[in-house]
């Protein structure tokens, strides 16, 4: 559909935070026309598949926030075991 476009469009050349709500807003009435010109017996798997969807995107988020907690443990390590030697260097 070509108000998918028009969107993606708009959000290329618009920025500040005032502009983030007027997109949502674009976007979420772009998706109710869609869901519109849907049959109701879609229904269900359309429910189905937002929330397969949303799953996905809670899951990699919190794959992405464990590499970040692994990456700041060795982080951590690296900078403890260099702190040692600097202080063993120091006796």
């Amino acid at each position: 559909m070509n108000d998918w476009r028009v969107i993606q469009d708009h959000w290329l050349i618009r920025t500040g935070k005032d502009n983030l709500m007027n997109r949502t807003i674009e976007y979420q009435q772009v998706l109710i026309d869609e869901v519109r010109e849907l049959p109701e017996e879609a229904f269900p798997n359309l429910l189905q598949i937002v929330r397969l969807f949303k799953e996905s995107i809670l899951l990699q988020s919190r794959q992405a926030a464990l590499a970040l907690q692994a990456e700041f443990a060795q982080w951590d390590r690296l900078s403890d075991e260099a702190l040692v030697q600097f202080e063993e260097g120091l006796q």
